[in-house]
């Protein structure tokens, strides 16, 4: 039986604590407000909020966590007091440990407090780093993952909002943000404004997982029927998930509640190819046989039209799945080859499927491939293919994905801004859809701040643009022809700027401003200043066409200068294809000439052929007895090697007592090692096993090179030397086996004393020797480091690049005297990683020097055919020509259009204003010859 002592005192016990708990909750309600803390509100995870019934029926209301009014109570004390209450109530009322437990919850508040403080500060950090640097995608991620360590709504509002302005959500990050947002939203705007973000979230990217959680959240709203309209119209489609979207439509409209929403959903399904489609069909078979009575006297059921439309389904199903499965194997980091097997669906499926469902496939598509630029512009062409000749009446609307070309190269842009292609093909759309010069010069300008790597695709967008800009030129009203001549100079000027001598090598951009000098702008004589700049320029020179097209232009303006063009272009070297002029000349002479000029022309244009006809017999000779050189030595070394047994010592005396006398002069020792060497024969047969050794030490001996080459099990090592006996820093070594030699060829550029190494095959077959290892072409993985500082490393190069992906090779360049040539390349395993990288990392400073990341893409090689031309074989190339002589950037620009340049801090901010509004200088006097003294005597 209880003692009623013990019951009194419990019973005191516990109204001591509640009149505590009361006391503490008076005292917290009186102190100063601050803000929801919202880290007991993390937000959950996909899973539990597909499995919580609280999504259907409401998050528990603000107002009952913080007692309606106090928006400054902290959640963690409350619940604090609320365990204090409960604690005592099951008879935990000793003091002490009350004592005890409030101390240990009290250190964890400080730690919390602590990390919290941590996490604001950094928070601000990065918020002040992407004001300077907008396009740092980690940095992003980073901000939202501290926004909810903060635990304050409006850093997670503002650390998402600020992502999605740069760059496009990924389903997750949505994800995570929009479960916070449902957890608080109880008014009917707040869930009108979460409703709003899902929109959002499903117009970045195409997304079956958020489309789940969309449709759970669909009962909260006021317009519940038109988001399963949006769903189902859209993801409803898809092939494999399909068929759960409808299932759970089914679930949310039961039979009993609305039966023809319920039939209604079998009939949309069953008219699309989905997996496992007849499931479908045999469920609706089994329902309408059970309620018969329901259907009698409705017209709607014609079994004939629903069986044609199933099958028809079906068979274009059997004709998908190929593609699908081919999608579902692929692993999640092939985005090549996964654009290859769209590209092909696509294809294919466009012959027999409906625009709906290739919408569905298209946005599948740019979901997947989001950094493919080139599965953009298909989507685009698509969509803009369809507005023009419209969809059929009889297939519904895609609310999510209802949108405009343009408003889908806004979504390829924020994902790619890098394709000069994406710019061009928005300026295209934007002039289809007649929108204002203000809205297509933004895109320029868009463009101009994308910090493209090479010059030639801000080339490509200026040339589009100027373009544009002739087509929509009026060219009899004087205003709008100087307008279209400035923003010829203010793109000259600024790639000038920008890239120097590299800007548009071949000035296509002066090619254009010429052709339309000397047609409507109407100004022959500035055009051909410009032309005349453009063959100066580069190897312009050498091209046969643009000396043609040049003499065109300039038959408009004078028939004897053009007859001088023809001549000068006769006589330049190296030009790749004389005999096209000679014919343009005699054609030009024949129509615009009399007696006296075409005799001329033809004289001369005869003794060209001449001349040429000579230099080529001459070359084709020359060409035939090396190939029969080489024919011969080949066959006497193989004939040598294959019967001749080496001299005996006999024969060497008998050969050297038939040769004349010379004069005894008694040979040094390394002399003598270097004769011995140029008379001892070479085993071909051996070649398969021995490496060519270059760029060694000249102190090296070989010994000390086996060492050195520890790796490798050299059978023997001979050095050559020059006739003094000293090294000349190249050998061969021989191997033992194959595999040897493989493994050596892995070691070049290995460090010997300081110097890398050149290890290479020595096979005399060219088709069998060591290529390049190096890739030529574009490698969008690898990266091009340049302005490292001098003592850079590997590891500090690898350590810099490893917070943007994995690492699959960090390769530093050395000159062949070891020095380090400030270079390097850097390969991820995925090109998204290398774009961030370069978004993030180009013009980084790193202890004074500003560095520059860009995606690999070397130079092209000249071709095997650029040394066909006979007269660059005869050496007849002038040396002027070289690239590398070209002279600075401004020195091509004539005179009358370097007049109009402006000075950097005066150049233009638009391109479409009138002259009255342009910023530009002033046009200098000109200087005379008398200025010009005085400048040499200061």
């Amino acid at each position: 039986m209880e003692d009623p002592s013990n019951s009194k005192m419990f019973d005191e016990d516990i109204d001591e604590a509640e009149e505590e708990a009361l006391l503490k909750s008076d005292d917290e309600n009186d102190g100063p407000k601050t803000n929801v803390s919202l880290s007991v509100l993390r937000p959950p995870s996909v899973v539990e909020l597909m499995e919580d019934n609280s999504l259907l029926n409401g998050p528990l209301p603000i107002d009952q966590l913080d007692n309606g009014d106090d928006e400054d109570m902290s959640l963690d004390k409350e619940i604090e007091s609320v365990d204090v209450v409960d604690g005592d109530t099951n008879g935990a009322g000793d003091k002490a440990s009350s004592d005890s437990d409030d101390d240990e919850d009290d250190e964890d508040d400080d730690d919390d407090d602590d990390e919290e403080i941590k996490a604001l500060k950094e928070f601000q950090a990065i918020l002040q780093e992407l004001s300077v640097n907008q396009y740092a995608y980690d940095k992003y991620v980073r901000l939202c993952e501290l926004s909810h360590t903060t635990g304050d709504l409006d850093n997670i509002r503002k650390a998402y909002t600020t992502f999605s302005n740069v760059y496009p959500l990924t389903a997750e990050l949505w994800q995570r943000y929009i479960s916070v947002e449902l957890t608080l939203a109880q008014s009917e705007v707040e869930i009108q404004q979460v409703k709003k973000l899902f929109q959002r979230a499903l117009k970045d990217y195409y997304s079956c997982d958020l489309a789940l959680e969309y449709a759970s959240y669909a009962p909260r709203c006021a317009d519940c029927a038109t988001i399963w309209e949006e769903i189902l119209g859209t993801y409803g489609l898809n092939c494999y998930k399909g068929q759960e979207f409808f299932k759970l439509y089914r679930q949310q409209y039961p039979e009993d509640s609305n039966r023809d929403e319920y039939v209604n959903s079998f009939l949309k399904e069953l008219r699309y190819p989905l997996n496992n489609m007849e499931e479908s069909y045999i469920e609706f078979k089994v329902y309408y046989e059970k309620n018969k009575e329901h259907f009698s006297g409705k017209e709607d059921i014609d079994w004939e039209e629903i069986d044609a439309k199933y099958f028809k389904a079906k068979e274009h199903l059997k004709k998908i799945l190929p593609f699908e499965e081919k999608l579902q194997s692929l692993g999640t980091n092939l985005y090549r080859e996964r654009a290859e097997v769209y590209f092909d669906y696509i294809k294919e499926s466009d012959k027999f499927l409906d625009e709906n469902v290739l919408q569905t496939i298209y946005e599948r598509m740019v979901a997947d491939c989001c950094l493919n630029a080139d599965c953009w512009l298909k989507y685009i062409d698509f969509i803009d293919y369809r507005d023009e000749f419209g969809r059929p009446k009889d297939l519904q609307e895609l609310p999510l994905f209802e949108q405009t070309p343009d408003e889908i190269c806004l979504r390829a842009l924020r994902n790619c801004t890098w394709s000069p292609e994406l710019y061009i093909k928005r300026i295209q759309v934007l002039e289809k859809l007649e929108r204002s010069k203000t809205e297509i010069q933004e895109v320029l300008e868009s463009a101009a701040v994308a910090g493209f790597q090479t010059p030639e695709p801000a080339v490509a967008v200026w040339l589009e643009y100027l373009t544009y800009l002739r087509r929509h030129t009026d060219w009899t009203d004087p205003d709008e022809c100087d307008i279209m001549r400035k923003n010829f100079n203010l793109a000259w000027t600024i790639l000038g700027q920008q890239w120097g001598v590299l800007a548009d090598c071949n000035c296509e951009i002066l090619q254009f401003w010429g052709r339309l000098e000397y047609g409507p702008l109407q100004d022959p004589k500035k055009g051909k200043e410009l032309w005349t700049t453009v063959m100066e320029s580069a190897d312009n020179a050498l091209k046969s066409g643009l000396w043609i097209e040049f003499a065109l232009l300039e038959m408009r303006r004078d028939l004897d200068a053009t007859r001088r063009l023809f001549s000068k272009a006769l006589n330049t070297p190296g030009i790749d294809n004389p005999l096209v002029i000679t014919s343009a000349w005699e054609r030009f002479e024949r129509c615009n000439g009399n007696v006296k000029t075409l005799n001329n022309c033809l004289k001369e244009c005869n003794k060209f052929k001449q001349e040429y006809a000579v230099q080529l017999t001459n070359f084709s000779q020359q060409k035939s007895q090396i190939s029969t050189a080489k024919a011969t030595t080949k066959r006497k070394s193989n004939t040598q090697s294959e019967t001749a047994a080496p001299p005996s010592k006999q024969a060497k005396v008998a050969e050297e007592q038939q040769q004349p006398s010379k004069p005894q002069v008694p040979p040094a020792k390394k002399e003598a090692t270097f004769k011995e060497h140029e008379n001892q024969e070479i085993d071909l047969s051996k070649d398969h096993l021995r490496i060519f050794l270059s760029n060694l030490d000249y102190n090296l001996t070989e010994d000390e090179i086996r060492e050195e080459l520890s790796e490798l099990n050299i059978v023997d090592i001979e050095l050559i030397r020059s006739g003094n006996g000293r090294s000349r820093g190249f050998g061969y070594a021989v191997l033992p086996t194959e595999a040897d030699v493989e493994k050596a060829l892995s070691l070049d550029r290995k460090d010997v004393r300081g110097r890398p190494v050149f290890i290479s095959s020595v096979l005399r077959d060219k088709e069998q020797r060591q290529k390049f290892k190096y890739s030529a072409e574009m490698e969008p993985q690898k990266l091009f480091v340049k302005s490292l500082p001098n003592d850079a490393n590997q590891s500090e190069v690898e350590n810099l690049f490893k917070p943007f992906g994995n690492l699959k090779d960090v390769r530093l360049v050395y000159h062949k005297s070891g020095k380090f040539k400030q270079i390097a390349y850097v390969e991820f395993e995925q090109e998204a990683s290398a774009g961030k990288a370069v978004m993030a990392l180009d013009g980084t400073d790193i202890r004074g020097h500003k560095i520059s990341v860009a995606i690999s893409a070397p130079p092209p090689k000249r071709t095997a055919g650029a040394t066909t031309n006979p007269l660059k074989m005869l050496g007849l190339v002038s040396k002027r020509n070289k690239v590398f002589d070209q002279k600075p950037r401004m020195s091509l620009i004539p005179m009358s259009v370097r007049k109009n340049l402006t000075n950097k801090s005066t150049v233009p901010t638009t391109t479409t204003s009138k002259p009255s509004d342009a910023t530009f200088a002033p046009t200098p006097a000109p200087k005379s010859n008398a200025d010009f003294r005085r400048f040499l005597t200061k």
